[in-house]
């Protein structure tokens, strides 16, 4: 029964470690989880990708001139609001 647990902890972390990858561009397998959800462009922050059905990958979304992406406030914002983040911030 402590074996079971414990592997299926170390499973649980290594799950989690590979969710995030910032040496990826953070483009989605889509999902009918997310359709419709706005996610990082890891590599351009003038573009998000976003799932509109549930087969494919995201597609990339262009922001508005003079605007990046911010995913803090899951939009395009004024480069003069916009902040750098970390892609993986736990990684």
């Amino acid at each position: 029964m402590k074996a079971t647990l414990v592997l299926l902890c170390l499973a649980l972390f290594v799950a989690v470690v590979l969710a995030c990858d910032p040496d990826s561009n953070n483009q989605p397998i889509c999902n009918s989880t997310i359709i419709g959800k706005k996610i990082r462009n890891f590599w351009d922050p003038t573009r998000y990708w976003q799932c509109t059905d549930a087969t494919g990958n995201g597609a990339a979304v262009l922001c508005p001139d003079q605007t990046g992406f911010l995913e803090s406030a899951d939009d395009c914002v004024a480069w003069s609001n916009w902040t750098w983040v970390a892609p993986c911030p736990n990684n």
